[in-house]
């Protein structure tokens, strides 16, 4: 997630990870019942002919990240960034307790309290037989601002045997720890931004502006290019999503800082050129992006679609959240939609070209962020400012109700 914004003001964060209490945690989003009648018909988003949005939960608190479990349970977990709680829509209704809570003081809120908080969710390959969960987050301490990476397991829906597998990662208020992503390796990869210190993207022994790769109980894997350390890839500033293919490439997508945001194939010892250069570049020690988006788009989620409920041209394609270029209102002109995106090749020599899926045509506030495929093949979007997760499905069209 990129928010150009100027913070002057910090506030002081601690942070207290627990699994869940037995106690109400006072969650008050609403859920649409899960039959499709009774959803509302979304209008200010427009999809092609023959495509529906339907508004299937509100009121939730800065959601980010959705995804949901690969075990046919119809589950979608919910990030919320600041509250720290990870919630569960099961069967289109809320479980009354959050699934984990991060308990947080922030002094100022948002967004003077920046980006901070919950961002990554993910399921282990084997989460069928092993039920862990993955999460990345950034806090406030009194030592700074610091990423980490953490599992739980996933007991009947509540967070048990949680763990810090990542620790101290350097963080800010933006440009902080962001997403990660399992690969058929079974490796688990993570991306942290430049925490406001660019220089750092290109020091080897420094984490800021890369991306980690580690073994899913948080060692060091021994066929990284350099076995005594995490870094994968370097030279990079701010990279959200992170998704694989079916041809097993990395994708990222790369956040610049008024101009140029990138979408990159993520190689082993590749290195993206961050600060030294923005997009395109003759120079062949580093690795060019396969598409550059020139104006402001703020690339946040990717996603491969791999379901049968949409047409079966939209199969193997790249769906990507484009945040916006605002803040938290303005014009839908400065993007805020979704693109759906079509490869020729693979890997570096990848190609891709993009057209309009999903676009907003609200009045000021609202900015999309998390994409999620459900078992059902429809697409799930959540809205960080609106506290919404809209659906994406093809069907009948009908009047709103």
């Amino acid at each position: 997630m990129k928010i150009r914004h100027r913070f002057v003001h910090f506030g002081f964060w601690t942070i207290l990870l627990t699994a869940c209490s037995g106690s109400d945690n006072n969650i008050d989003a609403i859920v649409s019942p899960p039959d499709t009648e009774g959803l509302k018909l979304v209008q200010d988003i427009l999809v092609p002919s023959g495509f529906i949005v339907e508004e299937f939960a509100t009121g939730l608190e800065l959601p980010t990240t959705v995804a949901f479990p690969p075990d046919g349970s119809n589950r979608l977990f919910v990030n919320e960034l600041q509250s720290g709680r990870i919630k569960i829509i099961q069967d289109g209704r809320l479980n009354a307790l959050p699934f984990a809570d991060v308990e947080t003081m922030v002094m100022g809120g948002f967004p003077s309290a920046g980006e901070n908080g919950l961002i990554g969710l993910a399921f282990d390959p084997d989460y069928v037989a092993n039920r862990y969960v993955y999460v990345t987050f950034a806090v406030r301490t009194p030592n700074g601002t610091l990423g980490k990476v953490a599992r739980m397991k996933d007991q009947n829906n509540r967070a048990v045997d949680f763990e810090i597998l990542l620790d101290n990662l350097p963080s800010a208020p933006g440009h902080q720890i962001e997403n990660l992503a399992f690969g058929s390796d079974g490796k688990l990869y993570v991306s942290v931004g430049d925490a406001f210190e660019q220089d750092k993207a290109q020091d080897l022994n420094q984490f800021n502006g890369k991306i980690l790769r580690l073994n899913p109980d948080g060692s060091i894997p021994s066929d990284n290019p350099n076995p005594d350390s995490y870094v994968w890839a370097s030279g990079l500033r701010n990279s959200f999503g992170l998704a694989f293919n079916d041809n097993g490439d990395l994708l990222a997508t790369e956040n610049g800082p008024d101009r140029k945001d990138e979408l990159n194939v993520i190689v082993k010892g590749g290195n993206y050129g961050w600060p030294i250069v923005l997009g395109n570049s003759a120079q062949p020690e580093f690795v060019n992006p396969i598409f550059v988006w020139e104006n402001i788009v703020s690339p946040n989620a990717i996603l491969f679609y791999k379901g049968s409920q949409f047409p079966q041209n939209f199969k193997g394609k790249m769906f990507t959240v484009l945040f916006g270029s605002t803040f938290s209102d303005g014009p839908s002109s400065l993007a805020k939609r979704i693109r759906v995106g079509t490869f020729q090749g693979s890997g570096l020599s990848s190609t891709v070209t993009f057209e309009d899926f999903a676009t907003y045509n609200f009045d000021g506030k609202g900015n999309p962020l998390g994409l999620a495929q459900g078992p059902d093949g429809m697409l799930y979007l959540s809205d960080i400012f609106q506290g919404k997760i809209f659906r994406i499905r093809f069907g009948n069209s009908r009047a709103p109700l």
